[in-house]
């Protein structure tokens, strides 16, 4: 069969014979009839295609316990299907658009909350400053208070004023002791009027005397104790310590010397001698004057 020839239209459906191909084409006469041209090849056969491979399907991996999902991305997977990579939320953030009188007002806002803040820092700055100068003026005066002496003590006034009086006294009662002992060496009866008067006012004096010491040496003694409990110097000063024991022992003895003169002195027939009332009166001078430098040291700790 010719590649020409015109097959019946019968022979359209048919098979081509086994090992064929068959080609078929259409064409248009020029008087408007349509020619089916079949080309039927009886060449080698093609091989048979290969059978249809089952599709790959991955062994399953097991799946994974929940773990604690730190914050850094997960490493990219480059393309391998068994790396597991869990997909992040996403997050839509919305925002409402601010009106055009809201910009004014948050502005405003800012503004005073600065002028309010900056108000702040202006007051405790000012605090802090008046806080500051307070406390300099404090530790100024407390360093010119250490560097001053207390003032003088009320006590250390009586005990000056007092002191004078019983040396008043004490010079008093010597002359007068003198007078007596002069009187009494001349002859005179212990009932004659001019002894009597002369060991009276002798008696009368030394008794004052030892009376005003007494008061002045523990008014010293008192006033000292008061300036070395206000004192910020070194308390513990050898010389107050000694200062004072030594007045406190001189005092101690004077006291009883000038209480044995006087019980003696009540007696008319007994003799005073004036050295023995120098000895008293001189050394109550000593005590008071041991006392008063130990009221004055400590004031001027």
């Amino acid at each position: 069969m010719s590649a020409n020839t015109i097959l019946p239209p019968s022979m359209y459906s048919s098979a081509p014979p086994s090992g064929a191909q068959k080609t078929t084409q259409k064409s248009v006469q020029s008087d408007g009839s349509t020619v089916y041209v079949h080309h039927i090849s009886h060449g080698a056969a093609a091989p048979p295609a290969p059978p249809p491979q089952p599709a790959f399907i991955p062994y399953p991996m097991p799946t994974p316990a929940p773990m604690y999902t730190p914050f850094y991305p997960a490493p990219p997977s480059f393309g391998c299907p068994y790396i597991h990579q869990e997909q992040q939320p996403t997050v839509v953030v919305l925002q409402k658009e601010p009106k055009k009188g809201d910009d004014k007002t948050k502005k405003g806002e800012d503004e005073a909350a600065k002028r309010k803040k900056a108000e702040e820092d202006r007051k405790k700055a000012e605090a802090a400053a008046k806080k500051k100068a307070a406390e300099d003026a404090k530790r100024k005066a407390e360093e010119e208070a250490r560097r001053k002496p207390q003032k003088f003590s009320k006590f250390s006034i009586v005990s000056i004023i007092v002191f004078f009086l019983a040396l008043v006294f004490g010079l008093a009662c010597v002359f007068k002791t003198y007078e007596a002992y002069d009187w009494r060496m001349a002859g005179l009866d212990p009932e004659d009027e001019d002894y009597a008067v002369a060991r009276a006012v002798a008696v009368g004096t030394g008794g004052a005397a030892t009376l005003c010491f007494v008061i002045a040496t523990l008014c010293s003694f008192y006033a000292g104790m008061r300036h070395k409990s206000k004192s910020r110097g070194n308390k513990k000063h050898c010389c107050l310590g000694g200062l004072v024991i030594a007045g406190w022992i001189l005092f101690c003895l004077c006291f009883i010397n000038a209480l044995i003169i006087l019980v003696l002195a009540f007696d008319d027939e007994n003799v005073i001698y004036p050295e023995v009332v120098w000895t008293a009166l001189i050394g109550s001078v000593l005590s008071w004057m041991m006392m008063f430098g130990y009221s004055e040291m400590a004031r001027r700790l």
